[in-house]
């Protein structure tokens, strides 16, 4: 919602003549306003000449408003109504604010709701009055903009030139709207620094022998979306940016934003996923902003204290890009306007475990006390999408979401990276964009085209990788080439274990996120799970000065930089997070790694050679370490990557060993503590979720496994995996059980006399119901060739009390659509019949067809089933009677008369019948004509009767 400024406070804030007398009649006032407004236009050049950048915007929105008042007064129809009441007569001439110019919304709305509400006070004609003023407002704001360029910002903006880059276009529209003023010598010092970082690398670090493009020519201004919000916005729910359209015009935005008072009223939200650009866009605004008029300022808040309070954090990152302590308040009394770019809420939010919920409310409260010193002061936030709803936004301000790259962009991209690298083959859109999901994010898209300088690695292989593979590779290639960098010199027998062990660090490092069910691990926790596994720095630890040496998580982390690295001082402790840049490379990571274990430890077996060890503390098989912790079907993606890496010569063999561990580990569990501890975890749970992992991969190596494969002794192998499953459910959390239920397909059978059940892998489920229930394999029976009635084997009242222990909502929904008829006809649930001998039901199972039947033939044969099971349940047989003729009664009309009649004929020979019910039924016949004709007396005259009796 942008701010409003009343009539009467333009006017103040202006100065000079007032536009009329207190005395003044309506046309005096008509006359005043409109001079006025001439008045205005006239001298505003003049007027905003030598103010700073904040002044010179306060006095310019009011210059809007005392224009727009003016552009109504001109074309109103007559003279405006003077409304009596309070207050001099300019401040109840026009009461309601005129709304002013703001970068979120488009304007002309905002100004036509208020000429309605405006026109209304006025007493004055509505009806095209607001598309006129609107008209006459665009004319004088096109007119004025060619002295005043802040006009030209403030109005619609058309969009910025598809080949936006490096927001250059924001420092041109920024120094036409400037002052020329020369910048203080610390906010020289920190512009030149500010700009230099324009011209480095967009990525640190050494990248061989490829030319990485310049910061400020490889940044494409990004597509974006911006809304209003406050302490109820929740910028993380992808459903709250619906309304919002995609803009492509940041330049302007930003332009606009900092020409208006809004800048300083609330802090800006910056959110982006990781790897959209969130931190180069704060190195380029501070680059770009013009020193004269702004005074940027970067703080990267990875370092300075977390607990530190917004000034003193302001201070810290001054002091460590000018190399001397500084002032703000010094700074900040300068006529430029400050503007704060905080790069990672975020990190501040992760590596100090806490919510941090108030912090922008701080912000704002900076804002706030900088505003009453005469100090105003603008603030931009980053933060990843993920975590925006742990701070609760304050009033006013906005927030902006970054968009992935589109193809356009993605091919303007690489034109950069191709002209960077003339001698390189050029690396095309056709090719990355079969990996959309990496090459729409830009430091993402950045890997894949380091990985292509390799050989043109990824356009040779591009037509026939799927994710699996080129994960694979990516991963490879970066680890070699750290290794390379690393241990320069050593031969390439030893540089491809070296790879490997990169490699099964930074699994440990997936791992030590999916065990904990996040997309980040601490540093400590990952030193940790490292030192459980037996795995040290792979280099003695050596210091400079009074450095300590790196932790082994640190080493492995801080050498590939799709790993991003959260960190926040608190304490004097320096707190550090680590996260994968696109999640499903973690998740690739982990079925990796077990893939590998599942292989080792298969072979240690047939070979009966000494097992692979991590180190000197792994003491048991890697397998056993990694898999009772966390089921694999915890993320989507594990899955069809386990699927995809089994799939090999040795498939086959690795499903029979897998398939006898998984026997195994239900028939016999044990559970061995280890060092490796990632989660709590309780001993009946561990050895529930070792055996559940060791199915999934047994079925993920194709082909199905069945109940009597693990339970190859029982006489019901079927009941002995109900046990199993139970216990699965039981230790795996909350809904993933659920969704582990939409990748297996479950299949009851019989085998050698036995029930059975076979699970197979089904990843390309759909939500479709499995086929209906076999009572008889449910009831134990293998073949029933009779048409006689059973009972189900269970007494209802235990039952329910057993579902109401186990307190599955599941269970309880059913139970909740099935209690009326519990209570009622008990039976109806236990007692099957048969209309013959191939096909047993329920009573429930067939009033319930009843009741649901669609066309006319489900109908009738509901209904025969129906008879049948009045027949087999005398107990019963009234209810059924009673509830078959209430339905009869509202469908008889779908039947011809000849089966309505013959329908209650035979349902009065298989139950007795009440008073009522005869009564019904003969409403019944009456009503849908099925008793007329001399065939119908007999039927009608034992209905009367028994009405009678």
């Amino acid at each position: 919602m942008p701010s409003r400024l009343t009539y009467a406070g333009a006017v103040a804030i202006l100065g000079g003549p007032e536009p009329f007398g207190e005395g003044a009649g309506p046309r005096d006032v008509r006359v005043g306003v409109v001079r006025h407004g001439g008045w205005v236009a006239g001298g505003i050049a003049e007027s905003v000449r030598g103010f700073g950048r904040h002044e010179r915007s306060a006095r310019l929105q009011a210059a809007h408003v005392v224009l727009v008042v003016a552009a109504l007064f001109e074309e109103l129809d007559g003279p405006p109504h003077l409304v009596e009441g309070e207050g001099t007569l300019i401040e109840r001439l026009v009461p309601v604010p005129v709304p002013l110019p703001g970068p979120d919304l488009p304007y002309d709305s905002e100004l036509k709701n208020w000429v309605f509400a405006s026109a209304s006070h006025l007493g004055c004609q509505v009806s095209g009055l607001d598309q006129r003023v609107v008209a006459r407002c665009d004319a004088v704001r096109r007119r004025l903009a060619v002295e005043v360029p802040e006009f030209g910002l403030w109005g619609d903006s058309d969009g910025a030139p598809a080949t936006a880059r490096g927001l250059k276009r924001l420092e041109e529209l920024l120094l036409l709207a400037g002052s020329g003023r020369d910048p203080g010598r610390h906010r020289d010092a920190l512009a030149t620094a500010y700009r230099a970082d324009l011209e480095r690398p967009v990525l640190g670090g050494d990248a061989g022998e490829v030319l990485l493009p310049a910061l400020g020519a490889a940044y494409l201004d990004p597509r974006f979306r911006v809304r209003s919000a406050g302490p109820g916005a929740r910028p993380a729910d992808e459903k709250w940016w619906s309304g919002a359209e995609v803009r492509t015009d940041l330049a302007d935005f930003l332009a606009a934003y900092l020409t208006t008072t809004q800048a300083a009223e609330a802090p800006m939200l910056l959110l982006g996923q990781p790897g959209a650009g969130k931190s180069s866009l704060t190195r380029i605004l501070a680059g770009r902003l013009p020193a004269g008029d702004f005074f940027a300022c970067r703080v990267p808040l990875r370092e300075v204290p977390a607990e530190a309070g917004v000034q003193d954090q302001i201070e810290l990152a001054l002091r460590r890009e000018v190399g001397e302590t500084v002032s703000w308040a010094e700074l900040s009394r300068d006529a430029a306007l400050p503007v704060i770019l905080l790069d990672g809420f975020d990190e501040l939010l992760q590596a100090t475990g806490l919510h941090q919920s108030d912090y922008l409310q701080q912000v704002a409260k900076f804002q706030e006390r900088e505003a009453r010193l005469g100090r105003p002061v603008a603030v931009l936030v980053t933060t990843r999408v993920a975590v925006a709803d742990r701070a609760r936004l304050p009033s006013g301000a906005l927030a902006v979401r970054l968009e992935p790259f589109d193809d356009a962009q993605i091919g303007r991209w690489l034109a950069v990276w191709n002209r960077t690298n003339a001698r390189l083959k050029p690396l095309t859109a056709d090719v990355v964009l079969r990996f959309r999901a990496l090459a729409e994010q830009p430091l993402l898209l950045l890997m894949l085209a380091l990985y292509d300088a390799t050989d043109s690695a990824l356009q040779d292989g591009a037509a026939t990788l799927d994710d699996g593979q080129l994960y694979e590779r990516l991963l490879t290639s970066f680890a070699e080439r750290e290794v390379r960098r690393v241990h320069a010199g050593q031969p390439d027998a030893v540089v491809a274990g070296l790879v490997q062990q990169e490699l099964l660090r930074l699994s440990v490092v997936a791992f030590a996120m999916f065990h904990r069910l996040r997309l980040w691990v601490t540093e400590r926790e990952l030193d940790d799970d490292l030192a459980g596994l037996g795995i040290t720095p792979s280099r003695p630890g050596r210091t400079e000065a009074f450095r300590s040496p790196l932790t082994a998580g640190q080493e492995v982390v801080g050498r590939f930089f799709f790993i991003q690295r959260a960190q926040a001082f608190q304490d004097g402790q320096t707190l550090a997070t680590y996260e994968f840049l696109h999640a499903t490379f973690g998740e690739y990571l982990v079925a990796r790694l077990v893939v590998q274990a599942v292989r080792d430890t298969e072979a240690r077996e047939a070979a009966g050679t000494l097992p692979l060890r991590l180190g000197a503390a792994n003491d048991d098989d890697l397998l056993r370490s990694l898999l009772g912790f966390t089921p694999l079907t915890a993320r989507a993606t594990v899955l069809p990557f386990l699927a995809g890496l089994l799939d090999g010569a040795d498939r086959d063999r690795l499903r029979v060993w897998l398939a006898g561990r998984t026997a195994e580990a239900v028939t016999q569990p044990h559970y061995v503590p280890s060092r490796y501890q990632p989660i709590g975890k309780r001993a009946d749970h561990w050895m529930a979720t070792y055996s559940y992992n060791l199915m999934i991969l047994t079925l993920a190596c194709g082909g199905e496994l069945r109940a009597s494969g693990l339970f190859s002794r029982a006489k019901d192998p079927a009941a002995w995996l109900r046990n199993s499953a139970l216990q699965w459910q039981a230790a795996v959390p909350g809904g993933m059980w659920m969704d582990a239920m939409e990748v297996l397909k479950v299949t009851r059978d019989w085998r050698d006399g036995r029930r059975d059940i076979v699970l197979e892998l089904a990843l390309d489920w759909t939500r479709d119901l499995p086929d209906g229930l076999n009572v008889y394999w449910m009831n134990g029976m293998e073949s029933q060739r009779s048409d006689l009635p059973f009972t189900a084997a269970v007494e209802l009242p235990p039952a329910v009390r057993s579902m109401r222990l186990t307190n599955r909502l599941s269970d309880d929904l059913l139970l909740h659509a099935l209690e009326p008829m519990i209570r009622r006809m008990p039976a109806a649930l236990t007692q099957f019949s048969a209309p013959d001998e191939w096909f047993h039901t329920s009573v429930a199972n067939t009033l319930v067809r009843m009741w649901l039947a669609e066309s006319p033939q489900e109908l009738d044969a509901a209904y025969a089933d129906a008879l049948f099971a009045a027949i087999d349940t005398p107990a019963a047989s009234g209810h059924i009677a009673h509830l078959m003729l209430d339905s009869l009664r509202a469908n008889a009309h779908r039947l011809s008369a000849f089966r309505v009649r013959s329908i209650i004929r035979d349902l009065m020979d298989a139950a007795t019948f009440s008073s009522a019910d005869a009564s019904s039924a003969l409403r019944t016949l009456t009503e849908s004509g099925a008793a007329d004709g001399p065939q119908n007396v007999e039927l009608v005259s034992r209905l009367e009767a028994l009405i009678e009796t």
